[in-house]
């Protein structure tokens, strides 16, 4: 039996994108309680002008990273898989998997306070909210990278690095 691989797909938006996101948002601040300060929707899906891979990706921030791993069991209840940093120092990364266990429906980013990556997450959606142009131009991108890396997952994220870090040096400058 061959293994199954995700597969990239991009679908326009939807408002469903929405009240998915508002439902993670009660879980997780059931989960981190008083150490919650802010959660956000990051992510393409939180950008109606263009299509997006159906994975709602959440920032939460939070007073401190201390002491939520002895949460783990709750997230996973949440049915939340626990990744650890996962590749981003000071981040705490979950996965929630759709039932055939392969397809992703959320990411949930968790940085405490601080942080800067909190603000380039911010700052990279609030811009393509405000310029349509460089919006379409992030998305044609995705439309590429979909269509030469469809199973590789980790080469499509990588292809977006790039635009992403020159849209954030242009947000410094």
């Amino acid at each position: 039996m061959s293994e199954q691989k995700r597969t990239i797909e991009l679908m326009p938006y939807t408002p469903m994108y929405k009240e998915f996101y508002l439902k993670e948002c009660k879980a997780l601040e059931k989960v981190l309680r008083s150490n919650c300060i802010e959660v956000y929707h990051i992510g393409s899906t939180s950008i109606p002008t263009i299509m997006a891979k159906p994975i709602i990706d959440i920032l939460c921030v939070v007073h401190t990273l201390d002491e939520i791993s002895h949460f783990k069991d709750e997230f996973e209840r949440l049915g939340l898989e626990w990744k650890g940093e996962f590749g981003i120092p000071q981040r705490l990364y979950f996965v929630r998997k759709a039932k055939d266990g392969l397809t992703h429906l959320s990411h949930i980013h968790i940085f405490e306070k601080g942080n800067e990556r909190i603000n380039d997450h911010l700052d990279f959606r609030d811009y393509l909210k405000a310029e349509p142009k460089i919006a379409k131009e992030y998305e044609k991108l995705k439309i590429e990278l979909r269509d030469k890396f469809k199973d590789d997952p980790k080469a499509y994220q990588a292809g977006k690095s790039s635009f992403i870090e020159m849209v954030l040096k242009t947000l410094e400058g």
